[in-house]
């Protein structure tokens, strides 16, 4: 079971839009996934057409079982949703004092995944240092501008020792454009082989969530599809 924060300070880099696409990829290529939403803007769920009663909040807040706030959305596609309360649970956890093994001890008894996600919120906090700590990789999904570069670089000071970044997901990738092409060369400078093939730019990626539909159920002959599908495959072959 794969444990995967999907994680970059900078916002905009298009990580909810990778944690969507990308888990529905994995799951029609008939691998097991869990997304958790672990930003406050409960994103996930909205894209995915769920009204949840019971959320990531209320999970670490001790008010329901883990099962009670694991939604089914897609074949073999498990989500657990977040909101707005999520932003409270940081003000709980501080008064405590392991205030980074929240998410380990609530999740503990997850069984059955071959993927788990965490979307990160775009900042350094507790419920970042949280996911940090339960998971084992990070994937950093980096759009095609500077300040991105520099969101990762806040990332590799921020990571525990024994977390590893496994894959750069350049996004926003326009091949017309030699700001895209500079920034990608850089990528594969410095990272090498943990780069992943680029998601282009693709206007049927930015569409489809308001139809609350994936971009595979949206429009499957999108590039946004096939460069969705692509990673996907990139990622079950390690």
């Amino acid at each position: 079971m794969r444990k995967i924060a999907i994680l970059n300070f900078k916002g905009g880099t298009g990580k909810t839009t990778t944690a969507v696409n990308l888990s529905h990829a994995l799951a029609l290529r008939r691998q097991s996934v869990l997304v958790i939403d672990c930003d406050p803007q409960g994103s996930i769920a909205s894209w995915l057409g769920i009204h949840p009663t019971n959320t990531f909040f209320d999970l670490l807040a001790d008010k329901v079982r883990l099962q009670d706030c694991i939604y089914h959305t897609r074949e073999k596609l498990d989500i657990i949703p977040s909101d707005k309360k999520l932003a409270l649970i940081e003000v709980r956890l501080a008064k405590k004092g392991e205030v980074d093994k929240a998410f380990s001890e609530k999740l503990r008894f997850l069984r059955g995944y071959d993927f788990i996600f965490l979307d990160c919120p775009p900042s350094m906090s507790i419920l970042n240092l949280n996911a940090l700590e339960y998971a084992k990789e990070v994937f950093i999904p980096v759009s095609m501008d500077y300040l991105s570069l520099r969101g990762i670089k806040q990332v590799i000071e921020s990571l525990p020792e024994r977390i590893k970044i496994t894959k750069i997901i350049p996004t926003f990738y326009d091949q017309r454009t030699k700001k895209s092409k500079e920034i990608l060369e850089d990528l594969r400078s410095f990272f090498k082989d943990k780069v992943t093939t680029p998601i282009r730019v693709n206007v049927r990626l930015s569409e489809c969530s308001s139809f609350h539909k994936t971009i595979f159920e949206y429009d499957s002959s999108s590039r946004g599809a096939r460069d969705y599908w692509n990673l996907a495959k990139e990622i079950i072959s390690g």
